[in-house]
């Protein structure tokens, strides 16, 4: 097994060594140290645990069709509900 590099996993997950540092201290990814050194950590990282990171990370969008199913009667998009309030305010308007 070829551990990583800090550098090697920043750029593996197209990020700085600062966000890797960042994740770190967070505890979203996992280290193993490496030497002794007393004023920052020699971190080596294992591909498997960057592969975790992106599984657990990966996302994916929600189609605007489910909005509408979700919500029925309501546009789904903002252009049509800004569309909906303003028609909403000129019959309201116009009604006075």
């Amino acid at each position: 097994m070829k551990l990583l590099t800090i550098k090697q996993a920043a750029e593996a997950l197209a990020v700085s060594v600062s966000t890797i540092r960042t994740l770190v201290t967070a505890g979203e990814l996992a280290f193993i140290q490496k030497g002794t050194g007393a004023e920052r950590r020699h971190m080596a990282f294992d591909p498997a645990d960057i592969e975790d990171y992106v599984r657990r990370k990966k996302t994916r969008m929600v189609p605007a069709q489910a909005d509408s199913v979700s919500h029925p009667g309501r546009p789904s998009s903002f252009l049509a509900q800004r569309a909906a309030r303003l028609a909403a305010k000129a019959a309201k308007k116009a009604g006075r």
